[in-house]
C-alpha cells in the first residue's frame, strides 16, 4: 500500500470515528431524554393513581354518613318512641356534622392550593373547647373505644383561632377512630418551654403506622394501603398546613400494632386562670340502642354483621333484628372467626375494617363454606369496587347509602324470613 492509499484510508477512518463519536452523543442523549420522559411518565401515573385512591377514599367518606343519615331519617317515622327518635335524631345530626367536616376539608384544601387559608384569632378558653370536642364524638365513638380527655386542672384562656384548632383534633381524632377498632384514644395537653408553647396531642391504641410510611403520612394523597383501601384521606394533610399556618409544628410517632401518638406544638398566648372545676380526664362511649321487645330468636335465622362504624351497624340492626337473629363482627378475623363458630346463614360484609378487610375475609369464608351467601355493603361503589367484591366471592353487593327496603329485599332473596 503506498502514500497516497494509506492517507485515504485514515481519512476514511477519522470520517467514521467522527460518525461514530457523532452517533454515540445522539444516542446518550437520546437516552437522556427517554429517562426524563421516562421519568415524568412514573410520576404522572403515581400521581394519577393516587389521585384515584383519593377519590375513592372520598367516596366511601362521604358515602358512610350518608348512609346513616339516609337510613336513621326513614326508621324515625316508623317508631312511636319519643327517646328512640331523640337517639336517632342525635345520630343523624352527628353523622351530619361528619359530612359538613368533609365538605369543609375539600373546600379548605381547595383554599389552600390557592393560598386563601386565613387564621383568625381570639381569646378561647380550652375547657369548653374540649368539651365541644367530646360532645362532637360523643355519637362516632363505639363501645369497643374508650375517649380520654386528658389535661391540667387549671383554667387556660389561649389566643387562637377556634375553629381552627377543632378542626385538627377532629381530624385527628377521626383519624385515630379509623385505625382503632377497640382501645383507647386520649387527646389533652400541656404547657412546655416554661409556657412558651402549648402541647397538642391525640394518642390512640389502635395497629399504628409502619416506619416507611411515616414519612409520607403527612401527604395529600397519603394511603397506608391501596390494596385495602385504608387511607387517612384529607384530614391529616390539612392538619400540617393548619398547624403551620398557625406557626406551630406537628409530629407523628407510632409503633405497628401499638397505636400511634399525634402532637403538634403551637406558640401559646394567653391566660391561666385558677383551678378549673371540670375534672382533669373523663370517658365516654357511644352507647348502644336498647330496644325492649321480647323476640324469640330459637326459629330465627341468622346473618352476621361485619362492620366497625357503629352507626352503620346500629341502622342495619334496627331494619333486620325483628326478622333475624343477628351477630357483630367488628374486622374481617372476627367475621371469619365468628362464621365457623356459628354458621350464620347469611353474611352482610362491610368492605374496609380494620385489622383484615372484607375482601380476605369473603375468600377465606368462601374457600371452606362456600354455600354461605355473602352480600358486600360498601360505600366503595365504583365498578372496579364491585368487580373487586364478586371476584372474592361475594354474592351480592349494595352500595353505601342503601334504601331500607332494598335490605330488606336482597335479604329476603338469599334467606327468606
Amino acid at each position: 500500500m503506498n502514500q497516497d492509499e494509506k492517507e485515504v484510508l485514515l481519512q476514511k477512518y477519522a470520517e467514521v470515528s467522527r460518525q461514530l463519536t457523532l452517533a454515540n452523543q445522539r444516542l446518550e442523549q437520546a437516552n437522556q431524554k427517554l429517562k426524563e420522559y421516562e421519568e415524568k411518565a412514573a410520576k404522572a401515573m403515581k400521581e394519577s393513581q393516587m389521585k384515584s385512591l383519593f377519590l375513592a377514599n372520598m367516596s366511601h367518606e362521604i358515602r358512610t354518613p350518608l348512609n346513616a343519615i339516609e337510613g336513621f331519617s326513614r326508621i324515625m317515622v316508623e317508631t312511636d318512641s319519643a327517646e328512640e327518635r331523640m337517639t336517632y335524631m342525635e345520630i343523624i345530626e352527628s353523622n351530619n356534622t361528619r359530612l359538613m367536616s368533609l365538605v369543609n376539608e375539600i373546600l379548605d384544601l381547595s383554599r389552600v392550593e390557592s393560598g386563601d387559608i386565613v387564621i383568625k384569632n381570639s381569646p378561647t378558653d380550652l375547657g369548653t373547647l374540649f368539651n365541644s370536642i367530646k360532645q362532637l364524638f360523643k355519637f362516632r365513638c363505639p363501645e369497643t373505644v374508650q375517649l380520654v380527655v386528658n389535661r391540667p386542672d387549671v383554667a387556660v384562656t389561649m389566643n387562637t383561632d377556634e375553629n381552627r384548632l377543632t378542626q385538627v383534633f377532629s381530624n385527628l381524632i377521626s383519624n385515630a377512630l379509623k385505625h382503632t377498632p377497640r382501645g383507647t384514644i386520649t387527646f389533652g395537653f400541656n404547657m412546655v418551654n416554661n409556657g412558651q408553647h402549648i402541647e397538642f396531642y391525640v394518642k390512640d391504641t389502635g395497629s399504628g403506622i409502619a416506619p416507611d410510611f411515616i414519612a409520607h403520612i403527612f401527604d395529600t394523597y397519603a394511603s397506608k394501603d391501596a390494596d385495602q383501601q385504608k387511607g387517612f384521606g384529607l384530614g391529616l394533610a390539612l392538619c400540617k398546613i393548619i398547624v403551620e399556618k398557625m406557626g406551630g409544628t406537628i409530629n407523628v410517632q407510632s409503633e405497628v400494632g401499638k397505636g400511634s401518638t399525634f402532637t403538634f406544638r403551637l406558640p401559646f398566648h394567653g391566660t391561666f386562670g385558677g383551678m378549673s372545676t371540670n375534672n382533669q380526664a373523663s370517658t365516654i362511649g357511644m352507647r348502644t340502642l336498647r330496644v325492649n321487645n321480647r323476640i324469640d330468636e330459637a326459629n330465627m335465622k341468622t346473618i352476621l354483621v361485619a362492620e366497625d362504624e357503629e352507626s352503620n351497624y346500629e341502622l342495619v340492626r334496627i331494619v333486620l333484628q325483628k326478622r333475624y337473629r343477628l351477630l357483630r363482627a367488628h374486622n374481617g378475623i372476627e367475621a371469619v372467626t365468628m362464621n365457623e363458630d356459628e354458621k350464620p346463614d347469611l353474611i352482610l360484609m362491610d368492605i374496609r375494617m380494620p385489622e383484615m378487610d372484607g375482601l380476605d375475609a369473603t375468600r377465606i369464608i368462601k374457600e371452606v363454606d362456600s354455600d354461605t351467601p355473602i352480600i358486600a355493603l360498601s360505600a366503595y361503589a365504583f365498578d372496579e369496587n364491585i368487580r373487586e367484591a364478586k371476584a372474592a366471592g361475594c354474592d351480592a353487593f349494595m352500595a353505601k347509602p342503601f334504601r331500607v327496603e332494598d335490605l330488606i329485599e336482597i335479604v329476603k332473596k338469599y334467606i327468606g324470613e
